[in-house]
Order: C-alpha cells, then sequence, then structure tokens
C-alpha cells in the first residue's frame, strides 16, 4: 500500500492477497471484512502524527 492509495485500491489489495491465502471462495466470503479493513487503513493513513507527540501512554 501507498499512502495515497484509494480505499479501493486497498481493497483490491486485501483481496488479491485473501486469494494467494485462502482461495477465492474464502476470499468473497470474507469481502465485507475486507472492505472495512480497507476503509479503516485508508482512515488510519490519512491522520498527520507531530513528530513531537508522546504516546498517549507517557502521559
Amino acid at each position: 500500500m501507498k499512502p495515497n492509495d484509494s480505499v479501493q485500491e486497498i481493497a483490491q489489495e486485501l483481496r488479491a492477497q485473501a486469494v494467494r491465502l485462502w482461495g477465492e471462495q474464502r476470499a468473497a466470503e470474507l469481502e465485507p471484512s475486507l472492505q472495512q479493513t480497507a476503509q479503516q487503513l485508508w482512515d488510519v493513513g490519512q491522520v498527520t502524527i507531530q513528530p513531537d507527540l508522546e504516546p498517549g501512554f507517557y502521559q
């Protein structure tokens, strides 16, 4: 995945990996989870972290 990938591109990559690992039938069964995961990965990728921000568990 690249930082500027769309949700659809991420979902396609995840599905291709699922097909390689578990086969076409299982990948089709996992489609809703793959779509949700793609959206979540995209959401996380949109956040810019400040370089001087400490992790919350240090606060």
